[in-house]
């Protein structure tokens, strides 16, 4: 007879996220590689205040990479509390510098941001909250709602 081992009760299990990510042609690249973005999320120890990742095959202005988190009282329960992170493409031309901007600013205060939204209280986690990232002049902003 097959047996699983067993796992400790203390031992937290980290559910993989959702994934989807559209198909894109040569004119239009993601500035982030699923792989680089995976690894911050384990290093700040905040994988799992994610719920799905998307990347979305269309232009969305100057933003990139987006976070959204959901009030603890919406959605389905899988998801409440919990953040959706989309990355936008951008031109080919642009990948490259748009990619060496996230991995040194943007994912950084990304991971943080996540922490926050785990550590704040319960008026801050009843509201939706959005972090968006844009490249304007070859400089990385953010901004919040």
């Amino acid at each position: 007879m097959n047996q699983q081992p067993e796992i400790p009760a203390d031992t937290p299990i980290e559910e993989p996220y959702s994934f989807s990510k559209d198909k894109i042609g040569k004119e239009l690249g993601y500035p982030l590689k699923r792989s680089l973005l995976d690894s911050a999320l384990h290093s700040a120890s905040v994988y799992a205040t994610v719920y799905s990742v998307r990347y979305l095959g269309h232009l969305n202005s100057n933003v990139v990479l987006g976070a959204s988190f959901i009030p603890e009282w919406k959605g389905h329960p899988t998801v409440r509390g919990r953040c959706l992170i989309t990355v936008w493409a951008v031109p080919s031309q642009q990948r490259r510098a748009a990619e060496q901007l996230l991995v040194a600013e943007g994912l950084p205060i990304l991971c943080r941001w996540l922490e926050r939204t785990r550590s704040e209280g319960n008026a801050w986690r009843g509201f939706e909250h959005m972090l968006n990232f844009e490249i304007q002049d070859g400089r990385l902003r953010r901004s919040e709602q």
